[in-house]
């Protein structure tokens, strides 16, 4: 020590302090490595990052659990919706949605008779809601359920005037074929187009119960016309029978007095 080095001396200790600054190089590098490689191992392996992937699992199942349930909630409102259209109605019956306009559907509502409903319905809850009603669970109903349709739901009074509001809404817009009633139900069957046109002309209850109080109110007088009639009928034909049995009693003393 304190002894200066040789040149020779020198080189060598550089050169050592080279291997040795290359070997911790080396090192550091097997090192970073093995990090690498560990991360990668763990995740493969339950841990941490698995339990994430569970984590972000659940969330996407609770997500889609309250999608469900919000959707379920939306069929059950609208079913409720089309119990209650059925409800009170003597008559249903569906068209064609098909090329139809928010603007000219909301037209037609306004000049649809009183107490009649116009609702698009998906088939599976027409026949769902149709089950708890005895007018419509008709056997065939399914031969109505097919493509898209906008059903009216019309009570008694409403039938005929129904009708004949949609077909003017096709005659004027120009759906005249293609606007034409598929079919309905009424009293538990199902009709064709022109089933439901010939059910919207019979006369209503309302109507029947007028014809006959109209009626009975008439029949006292015609009755009472009837009797009349017959009484004078009886009493011409006793005055003729009697003026007959006069003639002959005549006749009769007539003949005994003669010699």
């Amino acid at each position: 020590p304190g002894a200066r080095r040789l040149p020779g001396q020198r080189a060598a200790a550089k050169k050592a302090q080279a291997k040795l600054r290359g070997a911790a190089m080396a090192n550091l590098r097997v090192a970073l490595l093995l990090l690498v490689g560990l991360s990668c191992v763990a995740g493969l392996l339950p841990g941490a990052a698995p339990a994430r992937g569970a984590a972000a699992g659940q969330q996407r199942a609770g997500s889609v659990t309250m999608a469900g349930a919000a959707a379920l909630a939306k069929k059950t409102t609208v079913l409720e919706g089309v119990k209650e259209n059925m409800d009170g109605s003597a008559l249903m019956f569906c068209v064609r949605s098909e090329g139809l306009r928010v603007n000219e559907l909301n037209d037609l509502r306004m000049k649809l008779p009183e107490g009649v409903r116009l609702q698009c319905v998906k088939n599976t809850l027409v026949n769902i809601a149709a089950k708890d009603f005895e007018q419509f669970n008709a056997e065939g109903l399914d031969g109505l359920l097919h493509y898209s349709n906008y059903w009216f739901f019309a009570t008694e009074a409403g039938m005929r005037d129904s009708i004949k509001v949609w077909k003017t809404f096709t005659e004027e817009s120009g759906r005249k074929e293609s606007g034409e009633i598929v079919g309905g139900i009424f009293d538990a069957q199902v009709l064709d187009g022109k089933g439901v046109e010939a059910v919207s002309k019979l006369p209503t209850k309302q109507e029947l119960m007028g014809k006959t109080a109209l009626l009975l109110k008439a029949l006292p007088t015609k009755l009472a016309r009837s009797l009349n009639e017959a009484g004078a009928v009886r009493i011409a034909r006793g005055l003729e029978q009697a003026r007959g049995q006069k003639m002959v009693r005549a006749v009769k003393a007539a003949s005994e007095k003669l010699p």
